[in-house]
């Protein structure tokens, strides 16, 4: 059973109205119409009253199909669902439609109020009604294994229906539209109420799961991505797995930025990672094998437990082929052979993957596969202990080989899509949920006021050495250089802050003193500085009795008299550097407990004889995600709610 796509409607998942499908398979949906974020069944759902989630799967490049569209095992639908009346009528969870043709199609309520399926032109019906303004759990299945394929309806975790399928149900074409909340193919039956958790299969969903998807809503499938970019092994996914570069290791230029370089030694970069038991997993990313071994294999992947016991082992063979070794939970140690071999100096895409029924190598176009035997899918974990993680090893030596984009996602990609196969997964920025301190457009252009656009209201005044100039979007703050541009001696911020963080966009005159863009005191006293000094990024944080965390950053340098974007966020455990909206740094930060800053400057200090003019510049006192700076680089001049969600963290890439 692999889910093909799923959607959930919170802070994390929803950029303006793209929502990030969370699934594994990059089918992004679009909010359309009059479909509006509400409170739903987990955090937000969406209400569908004259709009609907829009999502649109196409083919991928050529020589890739496209899993998802597959109809061979069946198909499966599930949603928490609240009708906002008690009107009967045809109203529509989700529908899926190809070649003018409406596929299948799942009702929350026809005209006698009762929830039914739409398969492939036959309809299947029930008398359990879900009329009485309370959430409920919808799941329709399709199953196409046995001799007579079965339909079954589940409401709340309950079966109320199962009956032979009278229809075959097949995508034709080469697109399919998905929607939920009306009819994708008539534009009709508005559904007029909330959607919530939708997920998607091109399977049956056993009963024994059913439980699972009542009980709980669904996470995000993607477990883990190393871009290796920056020469780091950060993780750019939601859960900060970041691994620790051998001293062995080196970098170079692979195909979407760095590379990742080990040599015989040991693996290239290594850690904990705990991913969870899994039913099935895909590691997927591109592999140059810079040195062929000779006289026995040489280890290029490894996943173990804690106390060391293989779980995944993948090395190159002598002759050049790839063999995957999985230890399961059922079925004891399997292994893979591929029959293509890898040619030294070569980039060369690879998937190392497994399920309840078989484990998989492949290279390119070559794909080998070998059965663990069981010929019926489960979702039982099929293996389990993934606690350690070795890239370009394992735990005694190194492959001579290099790797560039690897992706651990909890899902068996069986022909990889595009979003992994063909290049590296680029996940929509979204924007910051935190609760801003300040928020500063500078689009004013007149008067001495510089309004904070935050609930804070932490509103700047224009000092003696400010000015308004052009800025990267309308007006910006000035300043010539005898002190800050704008300033406050007063501010509303928490006494405790549990981060630090700020974006800007800021262009700097050279000067021997350096060109402080943004400075927070108290009582006189530094909190933190940032700005441009001797050509590079510079931020410096101050804790309890002066003591002084980063300094600066070797690695940022910012050019004179150009608009750059700069942002820095600190957890009090590190500090992340970003420029032009990139991470390009991560620090450790020990300077202890963040300080509360009662005075902000603008554009300089008081005095102080450095220039800066800052533009479209937002203060946080929590930190913020990588994909949130990406956001704020590519959305210059936004506004933010007046009171917004509380976020949800999600640091991903991408």
């Amino acid at each position: 059973m692999a889910q093909s796509a799923g959607y959930t409607f919170n802070a994390d998942t929803v950029d303006g109205t793209t929502v990030r499908d969370v699934a594994g398979y990059f089918l992004h949906g679009t909010i359309v119409g009059s479909a509006a974020l509400v409170a739903g069944k987990y955090g937000n759902g969406l209400d569908c009253t004259g709009g609907a989630l829009h999502v649109v799967v196409r083919p991928p490049k050529a020589g890739d199909s496209f899993y998802p569209l597959s109809t061979d095992g069946g198909l499966s639908v599930a949603a928490w669902v609240k009708l906002n009346d008690n009107t009967a009528a045809a109203r529509c969870i989700a529908s899926a439609t190809s070649t003018g043709t409406l596929n299948w199609a799942v009702y929350a309520s026809n005209a006698g109020g009762t929830v039914e399926a739409r398969i492939a032109g036959a309809t299947y019906s029930t008398s359990t009604s879900i009329r009485d303004g309370q959430y409920h759990h919808v799941l329709v299945t399709y199953d196409a294994t046995p001799a007579t394929d079965i339909v079954k309806i589940a409401v709340d975790g309950v079966q109320v229906l199962s009956v032979d399928s009278s229809a075959a149900v097949a995508y034709s074409g080469t697109e399919v539209t998905m929607e939920a909340g009306r009819n994708a193919l008539t534009g009709t039956e508005a559904l007029n109420g909330i959607v919530d958790d939708l997920r998607w299969w091109n399977d049956p969903v056993e009963a024994a799961y059913w439980p699972t998807l009542v009980g709980a809503e669904q996470i995000d499938h993607l477990l883990a991505i190393y871009p290796f970019d920056h020469d780091t092994a950060e993780d750019f996914g939601s859960y900060g797995k970041d691994l620790a570069v051998a001293p062995s290791a080196s970098f170079t230029t692979g195909l979407y930025g760095r590379a990742l370089v080990s040599g015989t030694a040991a693996a290239g970069a290594s850690g904990v990672v705990d991913f969870p038991a899994c039913d099935r997993l895909a590691i997927c990313g591109w592999l140059r094998l810079d040195t062929a071994p000779a006289g026995t294999a040489a280890p290029l992947l490894a996943v173990t437990t804690s106390t060391g016991n293989a779980r995944v082992r993948v090395v190159v063979n002598t002759n050049r082929t790839v063999t995957g070794t999985w230890t399961t939970i059922d079925d004891g140690t399997v292994s893979v052979t591929s029959t293509a071999a890898l040619t030294v100096g070569q980039w060369t895409r690879f998937q190392f993957a497994i399920n309840p029924t078989y484990v998989q190598v492949r290279l390119e176009g070559d794909q080998a596969t070998e059965s663990i035997g069981d010929g019926v899918p489960h979702v039982a974990p099929a293996i389990d202990g993934l606690d350690r993680l070795y890239v370009g090893g394992d735990a005694s030596a190194g492959g001579q080989v290099s790797f560039d984009y690897v992706t651990f996602t909890k899902n068996f990609l069986a022909e990889v899509t595009s979003g992994y196969w063909s290049g590296a997964p680029v996940v929509t920025p979204y924007r910051p949920a935190n609760v801003a301190r300040g928020v500063y457009h500078f689009n004013e252009n007149t008067g001495t006021t510089a309004d904070d656009k935050s609930p804070a209201g932490n509103d700047l005044t224009l000092t003696a050495a400010g000015s308004w100039v052009s800025g990267i979007q309308e007006s910006a703050l000035g300043a010539n250089g005898t002190g800050p541009g704008a300033s406050r001696t007063t501010s509303t911020w928490p006494a405790s802050p549990p981060g630090w963080a700020f974006s800007a966009w800021v262009k700097c005159r050279s000067s021997s003193s350096g060109a402080r863009f943004l400075v927070l005191r108290n009582a006189g006293e530094e909190v933190a500085h940032a700005g441009r000094l001797d050509g590079l990024f510079w931020v410096r944080l101050f804790g309890a009795s002066g003591t002084t965390g980063i300094i600066s950053s070797s690695r940022g340098p910012i050019p004179a008299e150009t608009w750059t974007h700069v942002a820095a966020s600190c957890d009090q455990k590190a500090i992340q550097f970003f420029l032009d909206g990139k991470r390009f740094s991560v620090e450790p930060y020990s300077a202890g407990a963040l300080l509360q800053p009662t005075a902000l400057h603008v554009g300089g200090d008081d005095p102080d004889s450095s220039v800066a003019d800052v533009d479209d510049l937002r203060l946080f006192d929590s930190p913020i995600s990588a994909a949130n700076v990406a956001w704020l680089h590519q959305n210059t001049g936004q506004y933010y709610d007046v009171a917004p969600t509380i976020f949800a963290a999600w640091g991903i890439p991408l």
